[in-house]
């Protein structure tokens, strides 16, 4: 069992390291560029290459060059940055960042120059690690100096994280708090962990502390990816609005040129080369659609497609029954204008034309398409007289 945990603690070792660094470098732009998100990003950049230089391979590189102490010494110097990132994220949430920078970078530089002094006091190849069975190197203060940084930045920021995803309002900053906090938690687990080894000489083995710190890593980078994700759904249900409306709105731009800002496209490129962002993209499609029901709907015939009063559906039902019936007069409507006839006099209504509303205007001319796309019949036969021959 101990076996099989450590075991799958050093296999998984690579692939969460992998994932950080895809992780960080697909924020670097946004992270580098955006102060909230600075502190966070810094703190998953820095834990990535302390979690890399703890890689097995990077360890017997060193080794065989006669430095494998000062990786290790290099390790904690990136693991209490990442600390003092974790702090400066949590400054940066909860206080005046101005006011906590310099008390915070003298806190940081006071346990870096103590735990580089203990780590060189011993010559130019310093012993650094927590052995088996025996005192830790260089010294157990050493230990506790660098366990304590951890353990309090860890602790800060897991109360920071719960206190605030609880009250956000956006799910993509809730969902972004809340993987950040359950990935510091492990780590000061993970360091619990470890200040159990160095303060019992290693009498009980912990074997599952590496799988530990790989899920950190994992739910770390899943952290700083939840903006990226969002934004690829966003992107994704942008191109799949504008890939359904075309064949619509190709039909009634035919017929009403004028509503297009620019000469139609196949649909086909405007995903794979698009002259504008998919959001952009998609918005033109609703509202050239729209304005081209709006330009053509006098040209139709009434539709009487509503259920009666003393049976009211649903809600979808009556959305799909009010898209099918302004399906029907938009068909007659383009119909119409393309064979040269007037307007009609006569009003048409359907409450979801003209909506402010861009995501209700979206969902209902998503489902218009389907319903101009089908082969129903039209649906203006009178119900009082449809027993008649």
């Amino acid at each position: 069992m101990t076996d099989g945990a450590f075991a799958l603690g050093v296999s998984f070792q690579l692939p969460s390291v992998l994932l950080l660094w895809v992780a960080v470098l697909l924020r670097s732009p946004s992270g580098l560029r955006s102060a909230p998100q600075r502190g966070v990003w810094l703190a998953v950049a820095t834990a990535a290459v302390a979690m890399t230089l703890d890689l097995p391979s990077v360890i017997d590189a060193a080794t065989r060059h006669s430095g494998a102490h000062l990786v290790a010494l290099a390790r904690n110097i990136f693991g209490v940055l990442s600390a003092g990132a974790v702090l400066y994220f949590v400054v940066q949430a909860t206080a005046n960042v101005h006011r906590f920078k310099t008390v915070l970078a003298l806190a940081v530089g006071s346990v870096l120059a103590v735990l580089l002094s203990l780590g060189l006091a011993g010559g130019p190849h310093p012993r650094i690690g927590i052995p088996d069975t025996g005192p830790p190197a260089p010294s157990l203060f050493y230990w506790l100096v660098l366990i304590g940084m951890h353990l309090g930045a860890n602790t800060i920021c897991v109360l920071m994280c719960l206190r605030y995803s609880t009250t956000s309002e956006s799910r993509s900053l809730t969902m972004s708090l809340r993987l950040f906090g359950l990935g510091t938690a492990l780590v000061g687990v993970y360091w619990l962990g470890y200040l159990v080894r160095v303060t019992t000489g290693g009498r009980w083995p912990l074997p599952w502390l590496p799988l530990l710190m790989d899920l950190h890593g994992v739910l770390r980078a899943m952290a700083i990816l939840v903006p990226t994700y969002a934004m690829l759904r966003r992107g994704v249900s942008d191109i799949a609005t504008a890939w359904r409306l075309w064949p619509m709105w190709n039909d009634l731009v035919t017929a009403v040129p004028h509503v297009a800002l620019v000469k139609p496209r196949h649909r086909v490129w405007d995903v794979l080369y698009p002259q504008v962002p998919y959001h952009v993209l998609a918005y033109r499609r609703i509202i050239e659609t729209r304005d081209a029901i709006l330009a053509l709907i006098d040209h139709g015939s009434p539709s009487r497609a509503y259920p009666s009063p003393g049976s009211p559906p649903g809600y979808e039902a009556a959305a799909d029954l009010e898209a099918t019936a302004l399906a029907d007069v938009v068909k007659s409507a383009r119909t119409a204008k393309l064979q040269g006839a007037p307007p009609q006099q006569h009003t048409v209504c359907f409450s979801s034309v003209g909506s402010t509303d861009l995501a209700g205007e979206r969902a209902f001319l998503l489902r218009l398409a389907k319903a101009y796309r089908s082969d129903s019949p039209r649906l203006d036969a009178d119900p009082a007289h449809s027993g008649e021959s």
